[in-house]
């Protein structure tokens, strides 16, 4: 069509130069119309317009190319089709397997003979085909993802933020074969939490697993180092979801929810929580920050032989060839990391130029930042675990059973105990499941032979003896017994009962004479066998001997 009204505007444009210089139009268009070898009734409609399409001969020279695109139309008429066919191949196309327009094409032209249905030509399928709702063809055909990728997104912007007022994370498998601390060769994983309005990546840490301790450990390298955020954008998983991180969060929707449930992490510090679309990167900034490590680290020329591919497709020629150590690892991570922040000329909408660790540093300077008290740093540098007093007084972690004074007076109640895992020989800290803090508990449990232990226990079980007894001692007073020990006098005589309106006697079971008799015969029988018994008893004892002079 492009090409048809480029062909046309060539005579139009020398119509107008004819009228231009002083010919008239009808000898204008008799003259063209000769030179180009075309209809002059041609030229005419194409000059003056036909019905509702206008013409060029008012039109400013720039438009006659829109204005001399042809517009075809049809006759209007639209080829039969039976309306089963059209059901038939209609559902034929529109299957996740994307089969072919031919291929259904010809299915139904085979099966069409034998009901009778009238099938049109291919091309005029194709039509109908083509003027379904796209939306129909590709969620039929390409899924429930494909739709949502092609429908508009929504752009947001992170001009109204400012540094630490908003942070996200994720962890990440690395692409590469490395040497892991337990001596296996495996990949290890990464958390990472990122500042949202300047990109930043604020703290991370790398280990074999990824556990909601490591997610723990990490988020408190982000309070101790630049403060506490105000929201936190997370991945519904179990890591991210656990009870002791996110606990008492009012949209925490994972897990059974019970009363006895601790206050999590993040509430206790007041940060709230929100959760993202499960497999929806977009919902995240730290994916798109992972892509760019990806390249940054697990391609780096240092990782060359250990890198695996991110798919069993995608593997390098030289797959397997190489296993990094540890610290090789960790120190790519950190310079990896390190360059990931610092890289200027950065495009996004709060960076304009600048890197990212330039943007979060002039957002941090300007903005006020909520800090954590010390004794809060025991919530996040801790493995927390919800466990039963016992009835004793003490908890019991790992097999190992740890006692506190102030723990002893919870006895049957649910607490929550944060320890070092590290460390189990190290006193734990208690807190109630509302999160207030009741006091350390240290461990009870000693090796048999350790002779030092054992007696730092009996030393500090007597003091405890004494505690206990001056504390007895301290709340109840024997001297104040004295009042309600003392027996009453007797000052004056007891008072003789009231007289009672009337008095019956009560008699026993009424019996005749002869049941009379034969009770009263056989309680004689009975003093009489009693009688014999005790007197064959003290028959049978050895007599004394007498001493003879």
């Amino acid at each position: 069509m492009k090409a048809e009204a480029r062909a046309r505007l060539a005579p139009m444009q020398a119509v107008r130069r004819l009228i231009d210089g002083g010919t008239r139009a009808r000898q204008a268009l008799r003259v063209v119309a000769e030179r180009h070898g075309l209809p002059e009734a041609t030229l005419r409609r194409w000059w003056y317009g036909a019905g509702r399409f206008p013409g060029v001969a008012h039109a400013d020279p720039a438009d006659y190319l829109p204005l001399l695109t042809p517009r075809h139309q049809g006759s209007g008429h639209e080829a039969e089709m039976s309306p089963e066919a059209w059901e038939v191949i209609k559902s034929d196309y529109l299957r996740p397997e994307q089969p072919s327009l031919a291929a259904c094409y010809r299915r139904l032209r085979e099966v069409a003979p034998n009901h009778g249905w009238v099938v049109p030509s291919y091309a005029t399928i194709a039509r109908r085909i083509e003027a379904l709702p796209w939306q129909v063809r590709v969620l039929a055909r390409e899924g429930k993802e494909a739709l949502a990728r092609r429908l508009p997104h929504i752009t947001r912007t992170k001009d109204h933020l400012h540094a630490l007022q908003a942070v996200n994370a994720d962890g990440h498998v690395f692409d590469l074969r490395v040497q892991l601390p337990s001596g296996t060769v495996g990949r290890p994983v990464l958390v990472a939490w990122q500042d949202i309005y300047s990109g930043k990546i604020l703290a991370w840490r790398v280990a074999e697993t990824l556990s909601s301790h490591l997610v723990q450990t990490t988020f408190g390298d982000v309070v101790e180092r630049y403060g506490i955020p105000e929201h936190a954008y997370l991945d519904n998983g179990r890591e991210f979801a656990a009870k002791l991180l996110t606990g008492g969060s009012r949209t925490r929707y994972r897990f059974r929810i019970r009363e006895e449930d601790p206050l999590g992490l993040f509430p206790q510090l007041g940060v709230e929580v929100h959760w993202t679309t499960p497999y929806h990167g977009q919902a995240k900034p730290i994916e798109r920050a992972f892509r760019d490590l990806c390249e940054g680290i697990s391609k780096h020329p240092a990782a060359a032989g250990a890198y695996t591919g991110n798919s069993p497709l995608a593997k390098p020629a030289n797959y397997g060839s190489r296993a990094l150590r540890w610290d090789e690892f960790v120190a790519l991570v950190e310079a990896g990391i390190a360059e990931h922040n610092a890289r200027p000329d950065r495009r996004t909408a709060t960076a304009r130029g600048r890197s990212f660790d330039a943007t979060f540093a002039e957002s941090y300077a300007a903005s006020v930042i909520r800090r954590a008290s010390a004794e809060q740093r025991r919530l996040w540098l801790l493995a927390a675990e919800g466990l039963k007093v016992r009835r004793e007084g003490y908890v019991v972690l790992a097999g190992n059973a740890y006692f506190g004074e102030a723990v002893s007076a919870l006895a049957g109640q649910h607490v929550v105990v944060r320890f070092d895992p590290d460390r189990l020989d190290q006193p734990v800290h208690v807190y109630t499941p509302e999160g207030a803090y009741v006091g350390a508990a240290e461990r009870t449990t000693a090796r048999f032979d350790d002779i030092d232990t054992a007696r730092e226990h009996a030393r500090a079980h007597r003091a405890r003896q004494r505690a206990a007894r001056d504390l007895h001692a301290a709340t109840v007073r024997m001297e104040a017994l004295a009042e309600v020990a003392r027996l009453p006098a007797a000052d004056s005589p007891q008072a003789e009962p009231p007289a009672p309106a009337a008095v019956q006697l009560v008699h026993g079971p009424r019996r005749g004479r002869k049941a009379a008799a034969a009770a009263a015969l056989d309680m004689a029988e009975y003093v009489a066998a009693a009688d014999r018994a005790v007197l064959a008893a003290l028959a049978a004892r050895p007599r004394p001997l007498k001493a003879i002079d």
